[in-house]
């Protein structure tokens, strides 16, 4: 008899892909958006309000150039879920990777990097999201924010070994 799947996951799990499949990558972006919305709420700084989501203990801070600080995630907030959904749809992977090839996209291994990323666009502090690393050593990375920033892509690696996720906060 297999092993019951928490129930909450699986929601999650199916209305993400559910809604990606029928109206692209704007339902993650969308769910980043309410998450941002729930969590900006009060005086904390950015980097205190996303660590609401996060972690308290899960970035590590590098000072970076003149124009920004990078953040650097441990672990990815969302990895608890991924042991008990199944694979995301073919159709969900597609969106992703095209929303990589996009001039402004990049970065996004999965729907959950889309919704993490959702929520540092919502929070409307100038954040950059960089790269994701999975677990497994693929990493995908946006060039766009490598420019913008003013890091190169080896740079961006060697920040992101072992990690999860970078981002650039301005100064």
């Amino acid at each position: 008899m297999e092993e019951r799947k928490d129930p909450i996951k699986f929601a999650l799990w199916g209305l993400l892909v559910g809604n990606i499949e029928d109206m692209g990558i704007l339902p993650a972006l969308q769910g980043g958006k309410a998450i941002a919305d729930a969590i900006n709420t009060d005086e904390k700084d950015v980097l205190e309000k996303l660590q609401t989501l996060d972690g308290k203990d899960n970035y590590e801070i590098k000072d970076g150039n003149d124009d920004y600080t990078f953040i650097i995630t441990k672990q990815c907030p969302f990895s608890a879920i991924y042991s008990e959904i199944p694979q995301w749809s073919e159709e969900s992977m597609n969106l992703v990777k095209s929303y990589n090839r996009k001039a402004d996209g990049g970065g996004a291994l999965h729907p959950l990097c889309l919704v993490h990323k959702g929520v540092r666009n919502a929070m409307r502090a100038g954040i950059k999201s960089i790269g994701c690393r999975s677990k497994a050593g693929k990493i995908e990375i946006a060039t766009e924010a490598l420019e913008d920033v003013g890091i190169t892509e080896s740079e961006a690696l060697e920040m992101l070994e072992g990690k999860a996720c970078l981002f650039a906060l301005p100064k």
